[in-house]
Order: structure tokens, then C-alpha cells, then sequence
């Protein structure tokens, strides 16, 4: 999986998660669309904040899925064979570049 070009943290916004400006900015950064992106995201807040941009969201790590994710997995490593499926291009949906949203 590629090393994130893109790194977005606390101090790079004036709001932060549940807001959708942390993902917003990496999406700029990125030079890509907000519904091209996809967020895998294991807090409540930062799936709510990656729906309210509009991307797609894959909840991990939760025994639950948070309200609002696209797909849900239990922990990261049921999730690692999707994501690397999508980071590979071998899954439709294939973001534009890759950014860590802290």
C-alpha cells in the first residue's frame, strides 16, 4: 500500500472531525473529487465528517458499524484484502492519490 503523499492533521484545519474540512482539504490536496475519494475510518467523528464531504466510507475496527458507513468490517485485517484490492486498481472504486487525515 503507497506511503500517504498527503498528510492532514489538527493543526492544518480550523475545525476539526465531525467536520467534513479535514477531508475536504486532503481531497484539495489531492486534486481529486470528493465522491472519487474512499476513507476507511475507525471513530464515529471521522466517519462523520468523511460522509459529510461526500466520500465513501469504510468503517473498521468497530464491533458495530457507526450509522452512515458503506461497508463495515470488525477489525483492519478483514478489511487489508478490499483495501488493497481498491489501492491496486482491481476494484472500481480507486481514489487518485493517497492522504492520511490524523
Amino acid at each position: 500500500m503507497p506511503v500517504p503523499s498527503i498528510i492532514v492533521d489538527a493543526a492544518s484545519v480550523e475545525e476539526g472531525k465531525p467536520s467534513p474540512v479535514p477531508y475536504l482539504l486532503a481531497a484539495k490536496r489531492l486534486g481529486a473529487d470528493p465522491q472519487d475519494c474512499l476513507v476507511i475510518e475507525d471513530a464515529p467523528s471521522g466517519v462523520r465528517s468523511a460522509l459529510r464531504a461526500g466520500m465513501t466510507v469504510w468503517g473498521v475496527n468497530a464491533p458495530v458499524a457507526v450509522d452512515g458507513v458503506h461497508r463495515h468490517f470488525g477489525s483492519l485485517r478483514e478489511a487489508i484484502r478490499d483495501i488493497l484490492a481498491v489501492t491496486s486498481g482491481t476494484r472500481p472504486h480507486e481514489p487518485r492519490g493517497s492522504a492520511a487525515v490524523e
